[in-house]
Order: structure tokens, then sequence, then C-alpha cells
């Protein structure tokens, strides 16, 4: 049941609840922090990105750990409105997914008003880099990986197993398009022009936002090739900023936000207790700002 809390929460973005139950994290969580989905210490929230990710939350497979750029985006949006929040952390081990959603989901990020961290643990491909890009710092650490950045698309032809099986199948269609790229029958010059259009389009999007935000020219990443970076290998490359272990990463952030915040309101000197009334405190603090 702790487990579906903690899926609930960080990959759907709900704001579901058990009682007694703590997340465990090396670095202390804020029990309010969970109602968003994210995990908050010091006044740092941390965003779950891990496994393939998928546009909406009714697309997670719930026998696999995935996330959807809807979870990610209302996460995002909850922890920018959220008062306790000074600083976002995305802890980030994927090797992407899907195209749709990935670049409003990415701009987002870039847009936010926070300081933001990608911390790659221990992978951040393809989507997944496109997201970690649009923050302002990246870490990884020695055997942690970034880049693919290019795009795939494939086109599956079943018109032959369909005649060995003896089906036929009869498409009564309208409109010049509609029957692009049908898995029925061979690849067509028309169909294939318009996919590989549809990567270009994307392909050329993806290079120039991880340029944009990067602050590399845009051969530069295109003379990646799509190819994967590992540890100082990534930094040279200009793909990310500094060498760390990822829970290091996340300890250096989650202590200098800590730096920031009175003395009494620091995890590290409080009992769970005192962490409970002092996370009261910090919230109605909050909401009288808001007023």
């Amino acid at each position: 049941m702790s487990l579906a809390v903690r899926f609930a929460n960080t990959h759907l973005g709900l704001g579901a609840q058990l009682a007694a139950v703590a997340l465990d994290a090396d670095i202390g969580d804020d029990d309010d922090g969970g109602d968003e989905g994210y995990q908050v210490a010091n006044g740092v929230a941390v965003i779950s990105v891990h496994g393939p990710l998928v546009p909406r939350a009714n697309s997670v497979n719930l026998c696999q750990t995935m996330t959807s750029y809807e979870s990610i985006n209302q996460q995002l949006a909850a922890a920018l409105a959220d008062d306790c929040v000074s600083q976002i952390v995305f802890d980030i081990d994927s090797g992407g997914g899907a195209v749709t959603g990935a670049f409003e989901c990415a701009s987002k990020v870039a847009a936010s008003t926070k300081p933001t961290t990608a911390i790659v643990n221990y992978s951040a491909y393809s989507a997944a880099y496109l997201i970690a890009s649009a923050c302002d710092t990246i870490s990884i650490s020695q055997t942690g990986g970034v880049g693919s950045i290019g795009v795939i698309a494939e086109h599956v032809d079943y018109s032959k197993a369909n005649e060995n099986a003896g089906i036929s199948i009869t498409t009564v269609f309208r409109g010049d398009n509609k029957n692009n790229m049908t898995p029925n029958a061979p690849l067509d010059d028309r169909s294939l022009a318009m996919l590989n259009q549809m990567v270009d389009s994307s392909y050329q999007a993806f290079v120039n936002f991880v340029a944009t935000n990067r602050g590399l020219d845009p051969q530069a990443v295109i003379n990646t090739q799509a190819g994967l970076y590992k540890g100082a290998h990534a930094i040279a490359a200009g793909l990310a900023d500094t060498y760390e272990d990822p829970q290091h990463a996340l300890k250096s952030v989650v202590m200098a936000a800590a730096s920031n915040m009175p003395q009494f309101l620091r995890i590290e000197n409080q009992t769970p207790e005192i962490q409970s009334q002092n996370n009261l405190k910090l919230r109605a603090k909050a909401l009288k700002m808001k007023f």
C-alpha cells in the first residue's frame, strides 16, 4: 500500500494519503509535500522523472515504472505555487519516451520562476534529456548518462503476415492522407514523405531547444548524432554541468537551500514532531503572505 501511495503521488500527480506511512528519503521529507505529489526538504521540492515518459496519466502502465508529462506539469505547477518551496529538483532516471507532450512539458520547466536542477540518477536520454536541458543546472555522476538527442519513428507492415494468415482487409476512406502509414499495407511514397517530415520537424525542435537552453551552437548538438554521453564526457560536450554522486548532489542543493532558512525550520535540527509542527507554521506563514 505504501508503494501504491508513492506511485500515485510521484507518477500520477495525485494527492493520495495513508496514515502512519513515512516516505523514505535520506534527506528527510516534508509531510505536506506529498499532497502535491512531490517531496520537500528544506524548501527543495523533488519531482521524480522515472521510466518511460508518456503524455497522460491514464497512459501509465501500473505494472511498470513510468511517468506522464501531465504529472510532471501538475507537480511543477504546484511547486511553483507553493510558498514553502524555494527550489525544484528533477530526479531523472529515464530513457525517454513520447514526443507528444514532451516539448510542452520541457517549456514549462524552462519557464520556471524558481531555480531548477536536474540530477541524472542515472540516465536522462532523449525526451528525458529534453526536460533536463530545460533546468538551470544538470548534475551527472561517473556512470550517469545523458544525450540521445534524436527522434525515431517506425512503421510496421503487417500486410504479408495478414496475407499468410488468410486475412484480407478492405479500407474505405476520404482525404488523401487519411490512410497514410496504415500497418496493413507497405509504406508508400506519400506516407514515407509524411513520416520524414514529422521526424525532421521534431528533431529540429529538439536540437534548437537543447542549443538554446544549454548555450550551445545548434550544429554542436547535431554533431552528437544522438550519441550517449557518460560522466565527464557529458560535461566536456556541454550536456551537463557538475560531476557528483546523485545523492550528494541532492544533499548539496538541500543544504544550500537550508542556509536561507530560519534555524528552527532546518530538517537536520528537527525531531519528527517538530518537523510536523513547523510544517504547519510554514504553511500558515505562506497563506498569510498570499492575502
